[in-house]
């Protein structure tokens, strides 16, 4: 069976497709739709994307795509697999689909599933927050990762990452394993076509006027480090803040209870806190085209990609001085102490108030973003896969 796959024109991949086809996409589900569509042009693979959609409920269509098909699971519900694993059982993947005839699986979210002993198993894992930072991890999300994302890890025949960070870290953590581990970060795509027409109702749909807001972007929860944006955003010069409202865009994330507490205190003081919730892609494009900075206070991240996305339309970024962040932006970014509400700050004031620290900035914008590459992504992965398949 092996020798047989291992003669056949192009690589052929199932890939767990649940992440790109969720209809609210969160980094992890913008980043396998991206490394898909990425692989798909290259016409060296065949792709077959599985979900589970067990009552038709998620509307969100598939993509079209070049040598990629995708198959929905609707025998059972996916929960169906949290039930199993809360019960420290994991169904094998060949319950739902075939999986004999390809040469790599390809699990896209931290854990994989026991399959074909013909196909080998590739797993993309984000960062090792759930190990690094556990208070940031929802609990019953944290007994999952803990278990099964760290056999998966232990098992995998190739690890693809997004992070030279995260790989150190799995170095550290996992001294035993002897898997390739691939380093893929995240280029920010090409912005679809600006919504020229839609900019003026969107900036009124959230009260905001060109080029004078600070944006935050990215989902609601304490990983995020938000408290301290709010308490820094009222530290700012009260120049600043009469005419800077800080604006919150993102969906609602896991134990946000405290945040949007916070936020409703200080709003109730008079300072001015916008939160859009969840936003689709032309809004995001307006509302990073018209800020006047962006900022991102994290205190843990595998990566970053608000930020290169932010540069795309040369917007000057404030975010924290961690070392993803350094990796992601070097020299394109001021960096803050995420634990000091007066370094953010501090940060964010030198941003709007010199004007030749922002043009010092978007110069090193360019060279940042010219290291990030969709297709070069695409090649090192199918290199990978290929190192997989020849291996004796």
């Amino acid at each position: 069976m092996y020798t047989r796959l291992q003669t056949m024109a192009k690589l052929r991949v199932l890939f767990e497709a649940g992440p790109m086809v969720d209809k609210h996409k969160t980094g992890v589900g913008y980043f396998v739709d991206y490394l898909v569509q990425s692989l798909a042009k290259t016409d060296s693979v065949d792709l077959t994307g599985y979900y589970f959609d067990f009552l038709g409920k998620n509307k969100t269509p598939t993509p079209t795509l070049k040598n990629t098909r995708f198959e929905r699971i609707s025998l059972i519900p996916g929960k169906t697999l949290s039930v199993t694993r809360r019960l420290g059982w994991q169904p094998p993947l060949g319950f739902f689909t075939k999986t004999s005839n390809y040469h790599v699986t390809l699990f896209t979210n931290y854990v994989s599933l026991p399959t074909s002993p013909y196909s080998k198993v590739a797993l993309i894992v984000y960062d090792l927050g759930f190990i690094d930072h556990p208070d940031f991890t929802e609990q019953k999300n944290l007994a999952y990762l803990e278990s099964f994302s760290t056999k998966s890890i232990q098992s995998a025949d190739l690890i693809i990452t997004i992070s030279e960070f995260t790989k150190k870290r799995i170095k550290e953590l996992f001294p035993s394993i002897t898997c390739p581990i691939v380093v893929t970060p995240i280029p920010p795509v090409s912005p679809p076509p600006y919504p020229v027409e839609k900019e003026p109702s969107i900036l009124k749909k959230f009260s905001l006027t060109k080029h004078k807001y600070i944006l935050y972007l990215g989902t609601i929860e304490p990983r995020k480090n938000l408290k301290n944006l709010i308490v820094a955003y009222s530290h700012l010069p009260e120049k600043i803040r009469s005419t800077h409202p800080l604006v919150l865009a993102g969906g609602k994330g896991w134990k946000d209870e405290e945040i949007r507490q916070a936020i409703s205190d200080y709003k109730s003081k008079g300072y001015n806190i916008i939160t859009t919730g969840y936003i689709t892609d032309e809004e995001k494009a307006v509302l990073y085209k018209n800020t006047a900075c962006f900022t991102l206070p994290s205190h843990y991240e595998g990566f970053g990609m608000p930020i290169l996305e932010a540069m795309q339309y040369s917007i000057p970024v404030a975010i924290s001085d961690i070392p993803v962040f350094h990796e992601v932006a070097g020299q394109a970014a001021v960096y803050f102490n995420q634990d000091d509400p007066d370094s953010i700050a501090t940060a964010i004031s030198k941003l709007l108030d010199d004007a030749k620290l922002r043009q010092n900035l978007a110069r090193h914008q360019s060279k940042e973003l010219a290291k990030y590459s969709w297709k070069s992504n695409a090649n090192l992965v199918i290199k990978a896969f290929q190192a997989l398949i020849d291996k004796k």
